[in-house]
């Protein structure tokens, strides 16, 4: 086993990183990692599945993913955008601040188990930007593996206008997504989904009213060799034939809106254990890449470019630009 620690010479501190070598090769992940980290076994696969652990450069939340010769494997930087334990003030507007989530925080506590979450850590946040006795609270949820925006309101009266603004189809909020297969051309996803279920959302035999459906438009597809070499570095479930990086729009959101809807398509995001087959497998660690981005309505506005390294890597230019185009603007 080589161990790489740039610029450590001098120092005492635990390399972040190292190269599996022959007496790791075969080793599940959650065992490698014990050679960077102090923690126990179930610490390490805490870490693993919110996303602390890195193979060949982007989070694996495999625990039971076996090394390779040659593999590189890191813990995430604490400044990392790709940390799931990043999240920052993006900025205030009036009486609203915008934060970012990073993938793998939750955006509330969960029910008994208290933990991380970025309500926790609201007011930290927002201190900055606030007045002496201003509180701010939550205005949306995003789940623990999306990306990007989150919007806290300062008071009431702020929060009426901001849903007033929704339900008068003024509030446009934008996403990009990696869904699996090749999306051929722009489609609107119009069922109604039932979101009684807290777990999942399912499709009804209905169609959603005009403000709870969602636009998909197909800005990158990667086929043959250039999906394989994508899907590898993602290292994200089994191998799909296609991969499309979508644009998508929503003005009125619910839960797992996005996630149901494509794989309603038949294009589910890559990674969704959840919603990828009618045969769902509850306890399968999710891992999809969806990125909140844009969040506008009259008066406000915030965008967020995506956490994702891989992203400049596998796109060409012209593809870049687009996905700039789409985060930078709005109706």
């Amino acid at each position: 086993m080589r161990r790489v620690n740039p610029g450590s010479e001098g120092k005492t501190a635990a390399p972040r990183e190292l190269v599996i070598g022959g007496d790791l090769a075969g080793a599940r992940l959650d065992r490698a990692l014990a050679a960077l980290v102090p923690d126990g076994l179930r610490g390490r696969r805490r870490r693993i599945e919110a996303g602390g652990a890195q193979l060949n450069g982007a989070a694996c939340r495999h625990p039971a993913r076996r090394m390779k010769p040659g593999d590189l494997l890191s813990l995430a930087r604490e400044d990392a955008p790709e940390n799931p334990a990043v999240a920052r003030l993006l900025g205030r507007s009036g009486d609203f601040c915008f934060l970012f989530k990073g993938p793998g925080l939750h955006c509330a506590a969960l029910a008994g188990k208290g933990g991380d979450s970025l309500e926790g850590r609201l007011s930290r946040l927002c201190a900055p930007v606030l007045a002496p006795g201003e509180e701010p609270e939550l205005l949306q949820r995003l789940d623990q593996d999306t990306s990007g925006i989150v919007c806290a309101t300062l008071n009431n009266e702020a929060a009426r206008a901001f849903r007033a603004a929704e339900a008068a189809g003024r509030c446009e909020k934008r996403y990009l997504a990696l869904l699996t297969g090749a999306l051929a051309a722009p489609v609107t996803a119009h069922w109604r989904l039932d979101t009684a279920n807290r777990r999942d959302a399912r499709l009804l035999d209905a169609e959603a009213e005009p403000l709870r459906r969602t636009e998909f438009l197909p800005l990158h597809a990667w086929e043959g060799e250039a999906c394989a070499r994508l899907f590898a570095l993602l290292d994200a479930g089994s191998a799909p034939g296609a991969l499309t990086l979508a644009a998508c729009r929503i003005r009125m959101g619910a839960r797992h809106q996005i996630r149901a809807h494509a794989a309603a398509l038949g294009h589910p995001l890559l990674g969704d254990a959840r919603y990828a087959a009618a045969g769902k497998a509850p306890h399968t660690p999710e891992h999809f890449f969806l990125h909140h981005g844009l969040l506008a309505w009259p008066g406000h506005r915030c965008s967020v470019a995506a956490p994702w390294r891989w992203l400049e890597a596998s796109l060409p230019p012209g593809a870049l630009r687009r996905v700039r185009a789409w985060l930078e603007t709005a109706d």
